[in-house]
């Protein structure tokens, strides 16, 4: 009898404990949502099937990326029949307009709204609304992980293209609406901490470089309002990663930073720069994503931010380097694994 009652009282502890954490970590609960750090993953559609294509930035699909732990999103969205009047200059969107019918869109944004690399001639993972299903769903089972998308505006769509797939999806029911109104400072918002997210059942935190408005969207957020990136655009092989601020172009500071850690492999074509993931056995092959990598990089960060908290760690192949991006994060944050 006895032995049943401490387990039942040690098993009453661990789902308490667990009830209790936000985003893993009990102590991240009180933190404000830009005091904490996530694993983020850089263009986190981009993975096989197809195998071998020199556009991949992943081995493992978004629905493993979220069950090895992965908290944070970039998503590349892309019109899945471009126009000429796309405004990109970009060459890989020329020579895609070729092979479509110049004045041709989808007219339901359901099915015209698709993660892809620059083009989806080169890789198509299919309708937003598809993988916002899959990611909607695991936040339906694990109610205290809070979750942020940084979507790339490569289209240039209007956010109301893209609400559709946020609502068909079931996920805007999580999305987080800022209370507060944009400051001339760009910065010193009130966040709400982890734990009052998972409270108000707004766990879901979606930020846009281009053309958001929260008066069309209110979840759909300004990037460059809340959001600095260091640079990305890092040539193969790398000997140091850089931390100055990169995007936006003002040099002034935001509530928010992204380590971007990811490397390219660079050609020029008729004078432009054409930048390829490299791959897996590049990263393998430099160390990129050990933890030494990492540390490095962070103790960089901290020369140039301070004891600032880097908010997402981002990475191509997070699966390589034996859990280091995992490492770091939990650095950075103070917590024990």
């Amino acid at each position: 009898m006895l032995k049943r009652i401490l387990w039942f009282v040690a098993s009453a502890c661990t789902v308490l404990g667990q009830s209790e954490s936000c985003n893993g970590h009990v102590e991240l609960c009180a933190r404000p949502y830009n005091n904490v750090s996530f694993a983020c993953t850089h263009n986190s559609y981009s993975s096989p099937p197809p195998n071998a294509l020199p556009v991949l930035n992943q081995e493992n699909s978004i629905e493993q990326q979220l069950n090895d732990g992965i908290r944070a999103f970039m998503l590349d969205v892309v019109r899945n029949k471009p126009a000429a009047a796309d405004g990109t200059s970009n060459i890989l969107n020329t020579i895609a307009s070729w092979f479509s019918r110049a004045t041709e869109t989808a007219d339901d944004p359901l099915e015209s709204v698709h993660l892809c690399h620059e083009s989806c001639l080169l890789i198509d993972k299919g309708p937003l609304v598809d993988s916002l299903t899959v990611i909607r769903e695991f936040m339906d089972a694990n109610p205290r992980e809070i979750i942020t998308f940084i979507i790339e505006n490569v289209s240039g769509f209007s956010p109301t293209d893209l609400q559709p797939s946020f609502e068909q999806s079931g996920i805007a029911r999580y999305a987080f609406a800022p209370e507060f109104a944009s400051q001339p400072s760009h910065s010193g918002y009130k966040w709400p901490t982890l734990n009052e997210l998972i409270a108000r059942n707004t766990r879901l935190v979606v930020f846009m470089d281009d053309k958001a408005d929260v008066t069309l969207v209110p979840y759909i957020l300004p990037e460059w309002e809340y959001v600095v990136e260091i640079p990305y655009a890092n040539v193969n092989p790398v000997q140091e990663f850089p931390c100055n601020q990169d995007r936006p172009y003002d040099g002034v500071p935001r509530d928010l930073v992204v380590m971007n850690h990811f490397v390219y492999n660079r050609a020029t074509i008729a004078g432009e720069n054409i930048d390829t993931p490299i791959s897996a056995k590049q990263v393998e092959e430099h160390a990129y994503n050990s933890l030494e990598s990492l540390d490095k990089h962070w103790q960089t960060c901290r020369a140039v931010w301070g004891n600032r908290v880097l908010n997402f760690v981002t990475l191509d192949y997070y699966n390589i380097g034996d859990g280091a991006i995992f490492k770091l994060v939990d650095q950075i944050n103070g917590v024990s694994a």
